[in-house]
């Protein structure tokens, strides 16, 4: 299989509060996803098309923490966090090891739904690269159904663009995943186009958001 965009991680400090914002952007209320457990964080999510969106936030159940969603739970308002890749992560892991990019993973993860059905795949992470969270991690969703096809169609996502201090060490190492995606110079950023039926949604990284670093 290639490599493909798996999905965008949009972050809010509330997920009522996102679900709030994302039915009134798109139109169609987002289906409540799930809680994970150790991370802090519970989301919902959105079909685009081939991939989804992501609006993840602190799970209250478990906050205070010191972890993931206890960083959400402090954003003044919400925005892009970062976004996954969808492939093999083993040959996903040699690529990146061949362009000086680290890895760890992968590592298995599991969220319950709603309905109670025990959802597993697995991550792969970047570590320790200088391009932040505009450097995707990396997903393979074993034996689940893809998001895409189970929740809630909320428009066509249509581009993303990505805006990195060091444009050309991150757009080399997209390239050889084998991603048509843009890098700019410029401030770290990333940007998603998608058609709606309220016509175009144009989602963005923050100052905030920008600054987090996933691991």
């Amino acid at each position: 299989m290639a490599n493909q965009i798996d999905h965008f991680m949009y972050a809010v400090a509330s997920l009522d509060d996102g679900i709030a914002w994302a039915t009134d952007t798109f139109g169609v209320a987002p289906a409540y996803g799930g809680e994970h457990v150790g991370l802090g964080t519970c989301n919902a999510l959105l079909s685009l098309g081939s991939t989804y969106l992501e609006i993840i936030a602190p799970d209250p159940a478990q906050m205070p923490g010191n972890h993931l969603g206890a960083r959400f739970a402090e954003l003044s308002t919400g925005g892009l966090v970062t976004w996954a890749v969808q492939g093999q992560l083993a040959e996903i892991a040699e690529m990146l090891n061949a362009n000086g990019v680290n890895t760890a993973g992968p590592n298995r993860t599991e969220r319950k739904t709603a309905e109670g059905e025990l959802l597993v795949w697995e991550l792969l992470f970047p570590t320790g690269s200088a391009h932040g969270a505009r450097m995707p991690f990396f997903i393979d969703w074993l034996d689940c159904a893809h998001p895409s096809n189970t929740n809630p169609q909320g428009g066509e996502f249509l581009e993303l663009t990505i805006s990195d201090p060091d444009a050309n060490g991150l757009q080399r190492v997209l390239d050889t995943l084998g991603l048509d995606v843009a890098v700019l110079e410029g401030e770290p950023a990333l940007r998603i186009n998608i058609e709606t039926a309220n016509g175009p949604v144009a989602l963005a990284s923050t100052a905030e958001t920008a600054a987090i670093a996933m691991r």
